[in-house]
């Protein structure tokens, strides 16, 4: 496929498997590296509205210290390939670059100025009026709260019993999503990346500097402390896959996230908590669906991720009502 219609030269094609959504494949050639991807048009209902989107961004998009993502067309001109009921797109490769494993204040440090050298570029954006979000409902937290509720009552006997426990100590927090809800509603609405995660920030193999910011699908109209907040989340966390036998939360690098910020603090930590626990109810509303969003490795994957989740958000919680408050 990419030989006939992009007219590469493939030598070698290998699958990356980081992505939870879309499939991911690396394409070597003899003149340059290529990323090609399945869309996932379960997630992403119109495929074409979303590449003709991402393309109106890769050729505006203004980052001095940044690569944007530059889309491949086929040898007919389209950026997005269908066959067999299937969305395929090409991306140049960025290179050299690699993903972190591990944060440390300074790498966030790195990826929060990046974050906001991109909220910038997004500024300068001229946009049609149609512009359409990629995922009806993606930061629509009212919607999330009755799939869950949906979830509990079309769920399986078995399933439901497996997850009473976590069902309960989300239930326990749901105040608190909805004080994020009436946030963000009242917030002002700019082009945010919405995905901001630790696997979306490309280093250089040195760890010196961020080369890229990637994965735009979920670009979209926001109060950018999301934004702020979903980094908050991934970084300060030690895996969303982790156990939460132990303590999870980084003060350290949420410290520098906060610094380099220098947002509301108060507004910070509420926002991050809302995102962490929509978050966890996200895991939970599809452990209960039977895994029909995300990837799972076995039956209980996402209800261990809810559980890592909740977890995430009490010790965030802890942390600024005891040692952060006392230190002010």
């Amino acid at each position: 496929m990419v030989n006939i219609e992009w007219g590469l030269t493939s030598t070698h094609i290998l699958p990356v498997d980081h992505g939870l959504i879309n499939r991911t494949w690396r394409i070597r050639t003899p003149s340059a590296d290529y990323i090609l991807q399945n869309v996932n048009t379960i997630v992403f209902n119109d495929p074409t509205t979303l590449q003709a989107q991402l393309v109106v961004l890769s050729k505006q998009m203004l980052l001095p210290n940044l690569v944007p993502l530059t889309f491949l067309p086929t040898l007919s001109g389209k950026y997005l390939h269908t066959t067999s009921g299937h969305s395929y797109r090409i991306s140049k490769a960025i290179t050299p670059a690699i993903t972190i494993l591990q944060t440390t204040p300074e790498n966030a440090t790195l990826a929060a100025q990046a974050l906001l050298e991109f909220h910038k570029a997004l500024d300068n954006v001229v946009l049609t009026e149609d512009w359409k979000a990629p995922i009806a409902g993606f930061l629509d937290v009212q919607s999330r709260n009755q799939a869950f509720e949906t979830a509990k009552l079309l769920c399986s006997t078995q399933r439901l019993d497996n997850a009473k426990a976590t069902i309960e100590r989300m239930e326990a927090q749901l105040e608190a999503v909805d004080i994020y809800k009436d946030f963000l509603a009242q917030g002002q609405k700019e082009l945010i990346h919405a995905d901001p995660k630790l696997s979306n920030f490309l280093f250089h193999p040195n760890g010196k500097t961020v080369r890229s910011l990637i994965d735009w699908d979920t670009i979209q109209f926001g109060n950018r402390y999301y934004d702020f907040a979903d980094m908050v989340r991934s970084y300060c966390s030690k895996g969303e896959d982790g156990p939460a036998s132990n303590r999870i939360f980084k003060p350290l690098i949420f410290e520098a996230l906060r610094d380099t910020f220098k947002v509301d603090d108060e507004q910070l930590v509420m926002a991050s908590k809302g995102v962490i626990l929509v978050q966890a109810l996200r895991f939970l509303t599809d452990y209960l669906s039977n895994d029909r969003y995300y990837r799972v490795k076995d039956e209980t994957h996402n209800l261990r991720r809810a559980v890592n989740q909740l977890t995430l958000a009490e010790e965030l919680q802890s942390y600024w009502a005891t040692t952060r408050r006392q230190a002010q």
